[in-house]
C-alpha cells in the first residue's frame, strides 16, 4: 500500500552561540591539521563546543577538560572519528566510532554527538545495527542516548538509556536538526521502515531529558516518507544552527 508523502515544515533557524572565553582557541582549532596526525594541532582549554570546520566539532566529550576533536564525514554519523585532546592542547590519532562502540563484523555503527541538554555537555546517541539488507527492517542490536561525559575506551556512559531509535525501523544515518526552534539539538534518522520505505523519522530534544520518544504526530510535522528509489531529505547544516565557527 502507497503511503503518502508529509512535506517538511521548515523551523525558523536561529544560531546558538555559545561563548568561548579562552583567548586563541577559535583561530588554534581552525587551524589545526587536515591530517589529524597526533600532535600536529593545538588548542587551550575550551569553555565550550565550536566548529573547526563544516564536518568537524571541537570541544570537550569525555570531561578530563580538554577540547577532543569529533569529525563527522558526509554528516552520516557512519563514518564518525574521535581524536581525543592532551593537556598540552594536542589531538591524539583519528579513532573509529565504530571501533569503540564494538561494532561487529557485518555491523553498521551510526552515531551522532551535540549538546542534546543543552547544559554545557556534549552527549552522543548511538546505533548498532546489522542491515538486513532486504524489505524487512533488522533490530538494532544497541540504540542509546548517552549523555556526557563519555569514556575515552569504549564512549560508555554512567548515565546510559536505552532510545526507541531503534525500535521503529533499521537506522541508516543519525543527523543533527533544528526542528524545534529552541537552544536543544534534536535528532533526524533516516529510517528503513519495510518494504521499501526510507522515512526521515525525528526525534525533538527537551531540557533535562535530552531526545524524546517517537511520535507520530512530530514525524508528520518534521518528517517525510520516502522510498529507496526516492529517499527523503536529510538535514546536513545541524552543527551549524548550534555552534559557531572556531574563528
Amino acid at each position: 500500500m502507497l503511503r503518502k508523502r508529509s512535506r517538511l515544515i521548515a523551523a525558523p533557524i536561529a544560531a546558538v552561540a555559545l561563548t568561548l572565553t579562552v583567548a586563541g582557541y577559535h583561530a588554534s582549532a581552525a587551524g589545526s591539521s587536515p591530517s589529524g596526525d597526533a600532535g600536529q594541532s593545538k588548542v587551550t582549554k575550551a569553555a565550550g563546543p565550536c566548529l573547526a570546520d563544516a564536518t568537524t566539532l571541537v570541544g570537550d566529550l569525555d570531561g578530563d577538560g580538554h577540547p577532543d576533536k569529533i569529525a563527522n564525514p558526509g554528516h552520516t554519523g557512519t563514518k564518525m572519528t574521535i581524536q581525543w585532546g592532551a593537556a598540552d592542547g594536542s589531538f591524539g590519532a583519528k579513532q573509529s566510532v565504530s571501533e569503540l562502540l564494538g561494532a561487529k563484523k557485518g555491523e553498521v555503527a551510526s552515531a551522532a554527538v551535540a549538546d542534546f541538554q543543552n547544559d554545557g555537555t556534549l552527549d552522543m546517541i548511538v546505533n548498532i545495527v546489522e542491515p538486513s539488507g532486504g524489505d524487512d527492517p533488522s533490530t538494532a542490536r544497541v540504540a542509546e542516548y548517552r549523555p556526557g561525559p563519555l569514556k575515552r575506551s569504549n564512549l560508555g556512559s554512567t548515565d546510559s538509556r536505552h532510545s526507541d531509535i531503534g525500535d521503529h525501523g533499521e537506522v541508516q544515518q543519525l543527523r543533527i536538526a533544528n526542528y524545534g526552534d529552541d537552544p536543544y539539538p534534536d535528532l533526524a534518522i533516516l529510517n528503513n521502515s519495510g518494504d521499501g520505505q526510507l522515512d526521515r523519522d525525528v526525534r525533538l530534544s527537551y531540557a533535562g531529558s535530552g531526545p524524546g520518544d517517537f511520535d507520530y504526530a512530530l514525524k508528520e510535522k518534521y518528517g517525510e516518507f520516502g522510498t529507496t528509489a526516492e529517499p527523503p531529505a536529510m538535514p546536513s547544516d545541524g552543527w551549524k544552527q548550534f555552534y559557531e565557527p572556531c574563528s
